[in-house]
């Protein structure tokens, strides 16, 4: 131990049961590793339990995932399994995102989507969402002045849990989301992480507005699309096709219509596999 803290041989002598040190500052140093070795060892014993903890977060996250979409939707044979993670784009270590919500606000569920228009053009959006608000964040570039050409990230969407109505979606096995809005407009993302973004958001919905969030589950979602400039907003389909065996959707936009055609899933009746979190 002596060594360990490179004491010099003259500052110490070790008796039968007890060591003897020269000068109270030797002592001191003692004291001071102490205390660094008691701190990291407890920094030891938080990271574990938070590890712990966090793994039973998410296992109850997948038994409750399993349960919203039972009976009423095909699952996908490539995700069926996935381990929930919540943050899928490192917003805890990107501060322009971080800048743009609530410095109080703690980010629940993070991923990136493709976000579609009312002419079904396709467009990357970040997706996150707290315990109060649903965020949409996309890029712009600077047009004039000194930072031309330079993108930033601007919030494209905010919306508040009690605006939302409800959540559609197909019965077949595509990733297809429209979170619907009275009074304003639908928004319409795809996104593989769908089950796990439905688990969170009942979950916080429920905590946040004293309801359960109704979910439809229908094969022709209509949706209501955004006013721009002199046009009016109107409304939009979405129409599902089981057909083939591609697990993957061929999407084709016809005048107001977005047909999906996918291949047969998963029966509506298979459940997740839950891996104990001792395993």
């Amino acid at each position: 131990m002596m060594n360990s803290v490179n004491m010099e041989r003259d500052q110490w002598q070790m008796g039968k049961t007890k060591v003897f040190i020269k000068a109270p500052e030797s002592l001191f140093l003692l004291e001071e590793v102490r205390e660094r070795k008691f701190d990291g060892f407890a920094r030891t014993v938080q990271k574990a339990f938070r590890q712990y903890r966090m793994r039973k977060f998410f296992v109850d996250l997948k038994q409750q995932a399993s349960d919203i979409l039972y009976m009423k939707k095909q699952r996908r044979r490539l995700t069926l399994n996935r381990n929930f993670v919540g943050d899928y784009i490192g917003f805890d270590t990107n501060p322009a995102l971080r800048a743009l919500v609530g410095k109080r606000e703690r980010i629940e569920f993070a991923i990136t989507a493709i976000k579609y228009d009312r002419r079904f053009k396709p467009s990357k959006r970040d997706l996150l969402l707290s315990s109060k608000h649903v965020y949409l964040i996309g890029r712009e570039k600077v047009k004039k002045g000194p930072e031309k050409g330079k993108v930033y990230e601007v919030v494209k969407r905010k919306l508040e849990l009690n605006q939302i109505g409800k959540i559609s979606l197909s019965t077949l096995q595509d990733d297809f989301v429209v979170l619907h809005v009275p009074g304003e407009y639908d928004t319409v993302f795809q996104t593989v992480f769908k089950t796990e973004l439905l688990t969170v958001l009942t979950k916080k919905y429920e905590a946040e507005v004293g309801k359960s969030l109704t979910l439809d589950f229908r094969d022709n979602i209509t949706v209501v699309v955004k006013k721009e400039g002199w046009g009016g907003g109107g409304t939009r389909t979405l129409s599902f096709t089981c057909s083939g065996s591609s697990d993957f959707p061929i999407i084709a936009p016809s005048s107001k219509t977005l047909k999906v055609t996918i291949g047969e899933g998963l029966s509506k009746e298979t459940r997740t596999f839950i891996m104990s979190m001792y395993q």
